[in-house]
C-alpha cells in the first residue's frame, strides 16, 4: 500500500483510561503478518520483517505470526506473500532466543499433513520447542488446481476431512505409527501437538475448535463478527480446559484520532477495496476503520477502541498487526515500542471477564 507520513509522538491524554481490572488469565501479546502488502519487492518485504520481529523480541513481544499466501497475480494486484512459512520461521528462530513462531496459518487442504508435522516438528526442535501451529481449511480453486490438489466443495465434507488431516498430523507429532510398517515421524515432537491453533471464519468452526481444545486465531475482516466466533470457541471449551484465543488487532498511532485517520486514510481506502464486498456499508473514513477493526489515535486512545471491542473480553493473545499503512520500518517500530510501552499495561488490567477460568 502506499505510504504515509510517520506519526509524531503520541500524547496519552486525549482518552480516557482503560477501567483497570485485575485478571488471573494474562495476556499475551504477539506481532501478526500477511507478508503480502508491499511497499517494495517481496524480497525486502521478507527482510523488512525479520528486522521487525527480531526487534519485537526485544521490547517485550511474545510471539511471531506469518500467514501462507500462495502464488501471485501481479496485473490483478495479488503480488504475492509467503509460500513457505517453515523457512522464514527457521531464519527468525536463528536471530531470535524467546520469541514464539507461529503459523496463522498453514492451509492444510493443500499440503500434506505428514509434510507439515514434519516441517513443523524440525523447526520445534532447532528453535527448542517454541512453535506454534496454525492451521487452516479452504483454499481458492485455482491454487489448489496449480498445486494438484482436488478441493472438496461440500462444506461438510471439506471441514470433516481438515479436521481428520489434523488429527492425523497432531498423532504424528506425538510419535504414533504413520505407516502399516509402523514407522513415526522423526523428530516426534509430542508437546507441539498441545500448541495447535485454528483460524476459523464461522460460529460453528469456532465452537467445534473449543471442544475440541485447541487454539483459536481470530481475524480483523470476517464476514462472522469476531465476538460471535469468540463467544462460540468459549462455549465449545470444556470443564477445565484452558482458553487460546488470537485476536488479530489493526493499529495505527498519532497525536489524535484525527491526525491518524487523515495519515491513515489512502492505505486504509485502499484495503476497504478488497473488502467492501463481504463487509456491511460504509461511507466515510471512521465508519471504513470501524468495519476493519482499526484502532487509532494515541495510546490511550488505541489501548480504549481495543478494550471496547466486543471480541476482546474473551481474548487471551493480542496479536499485533502493523501491514498496510506505515511508510517504512522504523515507523512500524515506533508503533510496536508505543503498544509494548504503553498500550499493552493498559490492556493487561482491562476486563476480560468473558475468558473462561
Amino acid at each position: 500500500m502506499p505510504p504515509h507520513d510517520g506519526a509524531g509522538p503520541a500524547s496519552v491524554e486525549s482518552a480516557p483510561s482503560v477501567t483497570a481490572m485485575p485478571h488471573p488469565n494474562p495476556l499475551h501479546i504477539g506481532l501478526f503478518a500477511h507478508l503480502a502488502e508491499h511497499r517494495g519487492t517481496v524480497e525486502q518485504t521478507y527482510l523488512d520483517y525479520l528486522d521487525l520481529f527480531e526487534y519485537s523480541e526485544s521490547v517485550g513481544v511474545e510471539s511471531a505470526w506469518v500467514r501462507q499466501f500462495h502464488l501471485a497475480k501481479p496485473d490483478a494486484g495479488r503480488l504475492g506473500g509467503l509460500p513457505s512459512p517453515f523457512v522464514f520461521l527457521g531464519v527468525l528462530a536463528a536471530r531470535t532466543t524467546t520469541l514464539r513462531l507461529g503459523t496463522a496459518a498453514i492451509t492444510l487442504p493443500l499440503e500434506r499433513e505428514l509434510r507439515v508435522a514434519e516441517d513443523a516438528a524440525v523447526l520445534d526442535a532447532l528453535s527448542g520447542g517454541r512453535v506454534e501451529l496454525g492451521l487452516a481449511n479452504g483454499g481458492q480453486p485455482q491454487v489448489a488446481a496449480a498445486l494438484g490438489v482436488t478441493r472438496i466443495d461440500d462444506r461438510e465434507q471439506s471441514r470433516r476431512a481438515y479436521l481428520d488431516a489434523v488429527d492425523r498430523l497432531a498423532a504424528a507429532l506425538r510419535g504414533e505409527p504413520v505407516s502399516p510398517d509402523g514407522e513415526v515421524l522423526a523428530p516426534a515432537r509430542p508437546d507441539l501437538a498441545a500448541h495447535i491453533w485454528h483460524a476459523t471464519l464461522t460460529e460453528h468452526s469456532a465452537f467445534e475448535t473449543g471442544r475440541r481444545g485447541e487454539g483459536v486465531l481470530i481475524g480483523t475482516t470476517q464476514v462472522v463478527p469476531g465476538e460471535v466466533s469468540a463467544a462460540a470457541y468459549h462455549r465449545g471449551l470444556r470443564a477445565g480446559a484452558t482458553p487460546r484465543l488470537g485476536l488479530s488487532t489493526w493499529i495505527f498511532p498519532g497525536r489524535s484520532r484525527e491526525d491518524a485517520l487523515r495519515r491513515a486514510q489512502t492505505g486504509l481506502l485502499a484495503k476497504w477495496e478488497w473488502a467492501k464486498d463481504f463487509l456491511p456499508a460504509a461511507d466515510t473514513p471512521a465508519e471504513v476503520a470501524e468495519r476493519l477493526n482499526l484502532h487509532y489515535g494515541t495510546a490511550a486512545d488505541i489501548a480504549a477502541s481495543i478494550a471496547q471491542h466486543p471480541a476482546f473480553a474473551y481474548t487471551t493473545h493480542i496479536q499485533l498487526q502493523l501491514d498496510g499503512l506505515y511508510r517504512d520500518v522504523q515507523q512500524q517500530k515506533a508503533a510496536l515500542a508505543l503498544f509494548t510501552g504503553e498500550v499493552a499495561p493498559e490492556l493487561a488490567s482491562a476486563d476480560r471477564a468473558a475468558v473462561a477460568a
